[in-house]
């Protein structure tokens, strides 16, 4: 049985061992794009946005932060955590992480069959420029067909640059109350499959059109700035002037971590060059309201400050961790050689590790991270979410420079704490 077959089947073994098989001897793109596919056919029945391919891109993120990997991360230039396990313990972290995402994966409510996505989608030849008009237009006359074969067209013979700026532009215009009108569409293009992987591609397209046509106003608010020149990436904003915002977003990161989610989704979209410095400024402003009180300014957003407002966070039952192929002999080395900081880290009284904080230095920092990607994946519920995305996003915003290290490790510590069992 293959990943995909297996994902639908709600198997969870079976989808787990497909993508082992493919780690030694799948190309990673392959291997992303049919983990891509797996999520493209997530329904969200119970509130109105699917978490599957935010999720995917969160993995994702945190297998190239630990380094290269030849089956999932080759030749990457991120390598931000430099920790110092050695290279084996390592890479079975990273493996760790993708049987996670795989069997999430099957965890969740899929499409039947007669309702999720299709894949004869009409291929036709228009210019680019044409092609970008039309899946606007369709996106605002609620015509997800339209918008579908408008985007297969503007994928399929050049890097995708209009369609990741215009869905960025697009969907800044109505974010919603938690973010998720741009957290979801940012990232699943981030992750869209290339075209070579035909369905997973076409899948992927089908389950973002899906969403958009109930996500895009059907015009443009008043005071929104359009930029009508998408055909090229744009210079980055300076988003220093908005620190207090960003650190804001973390220590006020409200339900579930959305306000800290969509901080983090604005930063990158805005390192890739996707938005104007007018929609940067605007969503900006849409975070300030999702946050709702009032900003602080950064010299008053300290560690010490935080701690001392205590957080109701102890754990809602006991931490077991999921069972995957690495599960045992990933434990088995933290209690051998790493014992004393998870320990810490899971103790049932959070001021145990609470207080450790204030005594790291800049070495203890990377496994600090590296042991909150853990906990956040590791630990839990199959089918959560939230907590492995919001961890991922304020180490990002920390790779930024827009928010401590010491304030980071603080509020993913009581996020988890709070949200580990949630979905």
């Amino acid at each position: 049985m293959d990943f995909f077959q297996a994902c639908l089947k709600a198997d969870g073994r079976a989808a787990v061992n497909a993508i082992r098989k493919m780690v030694s001897s799948a190309r990673p793109s392959a291997i992303w794009a049919v983990l891509m596919h797996g999520a493209a056919w997530h329904e969200q029945r119970t509130y109105d946005t699917p978490h599957s391919t935010i999720v995917v891109n969160s993995i994702h993120r945190m297998i190239e932060d630990l380094g290269n990997h030849p089956g999932l991360s080759p030749n990457t230039s991120s390598d931000s955590i430099k920790t110092q396990l050695e290279e084996e313990r390592r890479m079975e972290l990273q493996e760790l992480l993708v049987q996670r995402l795989a069997f999430h994966l099957t965890d969740i409510d899929h499409w039947a069959p007669e309702k999720g996505p299709r894949y004869n989608v009409n291929k036709g030849i228009d210019s680019p420029d044409n092609a970008l008009r039309r899946f606007t237009t369709s996106l605002r006359q609620k015509s997800d067909v339209g918008a579908w074969e408008a985007s297969v067209i503007l994928t399929t013979k050049e890097d995708p640059v209009r369609l990741r700026r215009v869905v960025a532009s697009l969907t800044a215009e109505e974010p919603d109350k938690l973010g998720h009108g741009y957290i979801m569409p940012y990232s699943l293009i981030a992750e869209l499959p290339n075209a070579e992987y035909t369905r997973p591609h076409i899948a992927v397209l089908w389950h973002l059109m899906e969403y958009l046509v109930r996500k895009v106003p059907s015009k443009t608010p008043d005071a929104f700035l359009k930029d009508d020149k998408l055909s090229k990436l744009v210079k980055p904003t300076d988003l220093t002037q908005f620190r207090d915002v960003f650190l804001n977003s973390i220590v006020n990161f409200g339900l579930l971590g959305h306000n800290a989610i969509f901080a983090h989704r604005i930063a990158e979209s805005n390192d890739q060059g996707l938005l104007t410095k007018d929609n940067v400024e605007w969503l900006v402003g849409k975070l300030k309201q999702n946050i709702g009180s009032p900003i602080l300014p950064k010299e008053k957003i300290t560690l010490d400050s935080i701690i001392q407002k205590k957080f109701e966070s102890d754990w809602g039952q006991e931490i077991v961790a999921i069972r995957l192929p690495q599960t045992k002999s990933v434990e088995e080395w933290l209690s051998r050689e790493l014992s004393g900081l998870w320990t810490k880290m899971i103790h049932a009284k959070p001021d145990e590790f609470e207080m450790a904080i204030t005594s790291f230095n800049d070495d203890d920092w990377s496994l600090v991270r590296t042991f909150q990607y853990l906990m956040s994946t590791l630990l839990g519920n199959p089918s959560s979410t939230h907590v492995i995305i919001f961890t991922q996003s304020v180490w990002n915003l920390v790779e930024r420079g827009l928010v401590p290290q010491d304030l980071a490790t603080l509020q993913v510590h009581r996020m988890l704490r709070k949200y580990l069992y949630d979905w």
